[in-house]
């Protein structure tokens, strides 16, 4: 047996002993779940998947199961967003909520790998073959306050899922800007100079396609702003991967 397999072997007996002692609890509501890092059957038919008919660009739902190819919604008919194409899993509502404000703000970090796990159904709406996975950033000032970044930390998990290259630093924010409130252009006024690419990885970013994470979809104001700064500095193409998104 090899020293890879002798390895994973190893891992899946100390699992299975784990778990006798331990067994795995609902990531959500803490009750029994089939495998460690999950949700229970329960709370996973809370969640709504966002698999039907959408805008091409910002995947926003469509009311309806069929559309024409490349259709649009509204709002990137009349003002379309820096990015490419945006996908996220679920709708953000009663289901997904608690689960990502625990993550982000409750030190959930156990969270990192499940919701990696709902990146990776997002993105395969996307071409994202030799694409560079990076976060969304937090100023310095909120990363001391929270002591984890959640975007980079699901970034890092769906890169390694996906086997593509993840620059946890890519961007930077610069500017810091209170939490997002408001419709669309008081946010975009918000993160309007927020963001700036990394000096170090200008010359990797040339001409490479970025998929960028981030935990909920709101305006799109965020991920745009952060779009537009990667394709002023050289980028192909920008395109967003969520765990949840708003469609009211």
């Amino acid at each position: 047996m090899s020293k890879s397999n002798l390895k994973q072997h190893m891992t899946r007996w100390a699992t299975r002993l784990l778990d006798q002692f331990l067994p795995p609890r609902c990531l959500s509501c803490g009750s029994g779940a089939q495998d460690a890092g999950r949700i229970c059957p329960t709370c996973w038919k809370e969640l709504e998947f966002l698999q039907g008919a959408a805008c091409d660009c910002c995947g926003f739902p469509f009311p309806f199961d069929q559309v024409l190819e490349g259709a649009l919604c509204g709002t990137c008919q009349a003002d379309p967003p820096a990015f490419d194409r945006a996908r996220a899993a679920v709708r953000y509502d009663d289901g997904s909520r608690r689960m990502i404000i625990s993550f982000k703000h409750g030190d959930r970090t156990d969270y990192a790998d499940f919701f990696a796990q709902l990146l990776f159904l997002a993105s395969y709406a996307l071409d994202v073959s030799e694409a560079i996975v990076i976060p969304v950033p937090l100023h310095k000032k909120r990363l001391r306050k929270r002591r984890y970044n959640q975007a980079a930390l699901m970034g890092q998990a769906f890169a390694r899922k996906k086997q593509m290259a993840y620059i946890p630093d890519m961007l930077l924010r610069e500017k810091y800007t209170p939490p997002q409130e408001g419709d669309n252009h008081d946010r975009q006024r918000n993160v309007a100079g927020a963001f700036k690419v990394n000096d170090k990885h200008l010359a990797v970013l040339s001409g490479r396609m970025i998929i960028l994470v981030d935990d909920v979809y709101t305006t799109g104001a965020t991920v745009g702003a952060c779009a537009q700064i990667l394709k002023r500095a050289g980028a192909k193409g920008v395109k967003i991967v969520t765990v949840a998104r708003v469609c009211s």
